[in-house]
């Protein structure tokens, strides 16, 4: 029976060792053998290529919608494309439309149906209301994702400044 619990104690020392050193030395980040997926959207804001941090990132900002009142908020939260092809994982930028409406936010569903204000963390004070263009839902999954496809999306504020937005992006989605 000894030798049964030394063989059994000796096996289990090798498994944590062994499960140990997989998630050690070998990172060449130093970051404990965490790897973040970095994928990302590519969105054109005003002729500018940014890579759009959405779904399939591990760390994100949710887009989130209410059934009951028909509102919700659409995040894009973006970084430069030229850090993301670096592997630079970092959000400049975040572009942020509140809609709201009368029916259910559905694929097929175009935001400029809605009523909608566009935020930008460029330009905070000032907000931009829709001027021309589509923005449609292609897919949208409940509290998953949802997929939007940008086409000459442009909003506008009353002193002339513009927004337009162009690209597919997939986004974190959660609904109430």
């Amino acid at each position: 029976m000894k030798k049964l619990y030394s063989t059994i104690m000796m096996l289990a020392m090798m498994v944590a060792a062994l499960s140990f050193n997989a998630c050690g030395d070998d990172d060449e980040e130093g970051d404990g053998g965490i790897t973040l997926k970095q994928d990302y959207d590519i969105l054109q804001v005003n002729g500018v290529d940014y890579a759009c941090y959405g779904y399939r990132c591990d760390i994100t900002f949710s887009s989130t919608w209410n059934k009951t009142n028909h509102s919700g908020e659409i995040l894009l939260p973006c970084g430069k494309l030229s850090d993301a092809k670096k592997g630079e994982y970092d959000y400049d930028y975040m572009y942020g439309i509140k809609i709201e409406g009368s029916k259910e936010l559905k694929k097929g569903s175009k935001l400029e149906d809605y009523s909608l204000r566009f935020d930008s963390s460029e330009d905070y004070y000032h907000k931009y209301n829709f001027t021309s263009g589509s923005a449609t839902v292609v897919d949208i999954r409940s509290d998953e994702y949802i997929t939007i496809k940008f086409e000459s999306f442009m909003v506008s504020n009353k002193d002339g400044n513009s927004y337009v937005l162009n690209g597919t992006v997939q986004l974190d989605f959660d609904v109430d």
